[in-house]
């Protein structure tokens, strides 16, 4: 009878133990999840001030909407809740950087595009203003811009938006110095994520 109970005593402590884990593992994988979702809302913040994008605006607004649904969730709500909304904020962030990442596509290849031609025009005008200084840095800035917008389209590819995204945005920083360097015009569309102000070329 004695050895019963201690048997009883020592299987409830067991599924206690058991419980007890398992809920700890949930909480973890919770903060996980938690932080991982902050972390690419960051990357996508940090993008628009990269990338010029036009379309964006609503597709933005609804994630702050759902980010701020989230954040209340995680203080006020149950754990039932919280998931529910870190579920709809998860999918909302596929969505988007899915549609971030394509604009940031077109606009880095627009933007060397344009550079392309800005500076063949000028090359075809032999402007005896540009000098080899000039060309070997904006050909510097010029060539890491493409790099970059290559390395993006290869994470573009395997589906990592957010890496994609990052070197969008660097390969159109690299275009605009450039763009500086050579003291070309910058399109309009463009000024207002320059990081650097403009400046006369030395």
């Amino acid at each position: 009878m004695f050895l019963k109970k201690i048997r009883s005593v020592f299987y409830l402590l067991f599924v206690f133990v058991l419980l007890q884990s398992h809920l700890n593992a949930g909480t973890l994988s919770y903060r996980e999840k938690k932080k991982s979702v902050e972390k690419k809302i960051r990357i996508l913040e940090k993008s628009r001030k990269s990338i010029p994008f036009q379309n964006q605006e609503e597709n933005w607004n609804r994630l702050i909407s759902l980010k701020n649904r989230f954040q209340n969730s995680a203080h006020f709500e149950p754990l039932r809740e919280r998931e529910k909304s870190m579920l709809l904020l998860e999918r909302a962030l596929f969505r988007t950087a899915s549609d971030f990442t394509l604009e940031g596509r077109v606009s880095a290849k627009n933007l060397i595009r344009f550079y392309s031609d800005k500076y063949l025009e000028k090359e075809k005008s032999q402007d005896v203003s540009m000098t080899a200084f000039q060309k070997e840095r904006a050909a510097t800035y010029f060539r890491m811009a493409k790099e970059e917008l290559d390395q993006a389209e290869k994470f573009d590819r395997d589906g990592n938006n957010f890496y994609a995204l990052i070197l969008y945005g660097r390969s159109i920083q690299y275009s605009l110095s450039a763009f500086q360097t050579m003291s070309f015009e910058i399109p309009n569309q463009y000024i207002r994520v320059l990081k650097k102000k403009p400046r006369k070329a030395l």
